[in-house]
């Protein structure tokens, strides 16, 4: 029975694939960086609330669960976009009745993933240009020069250690469907 119900779920998932394109998006991510000494570090991003968009109002919520797993949790989609990131772990939980991912990392040296600080100077601060995310800055433990200076800069402290920032991805959630309950029948499926 289980078989039967995983190789309709995947027919199904497949013939949808082919007839919508929709849009895999989060309410909002928190992105948490942690530095050693030398440059190197770990980090975490979380994604809140995964949803998916309607696509001309129709609802493909069953596609993009699919390619959700496909490309993300079982492939390497993440991996490619982020080549600087050594993932660790990737996972999949409902917390606060809303499906949520997690994206645990390793890398080499903060300036590869995007972090800027003056060479040869311990006492410059750490700096993060957020412009490029197509999302929209919500709070960090930094200072954010975008609201005062209309500058996308988040600034840390030189000895800063634990570095975070929230962004808001998809903010009107109206024409959103939550992909809680698939997230619940592939897991018993699995």
């Amino acid at each position: 029975m289980r078989t039967i119900r995983r190789i309709t779920f995947m027919l199904i998932a497949a013939f949808t694939l082919f007839n919508f394109n929709g849009c895999l998006s989060t309410e909002y991510k928190e992105y948490v960086f942690k530095l050693n000494p030398d440059g190197s570090g770990e980090g975490t991003i979380t994604f809140h609330n995964i949803i998916s968009i309607e696509d001309d109002d129709k609802d493909v919520s069953f596609k993009d669960f699919g390619g959700l797993i496909s490309d993300y949790m079982e492939g390497t989609r993440f991996e490619d976009d982020n080549p600087n990131y050594n993932v660790t772990n990737k996972e999949l939980y409902e917390a606060d009745s809303v499906l949520n991912g997690k994206v645990d990392f390793k890398f080499k040296n903060f300036r590869d993933i995007g972090f800027f600080k003056a060479e040869n100077c311990d006492c410059s601060p750490l700096m993060y240009y957020v412009g490029d995310f197509g999302e929209t800055f919500s709070e960090s433990n930094g200072n954010y020069l975008g609201d005062e200076k209309k500058f996308p800069v988040i600034i840390w402290q030189s000895d800063e250690k634990e570095l975070s920032l929230k962004t808001i991805v998809q903010e009107d959630l109206s024409k959103t469907h939550s992909l809680l309950s698939l997230y619940h029948t592939w897991k018993d499926n699995k």
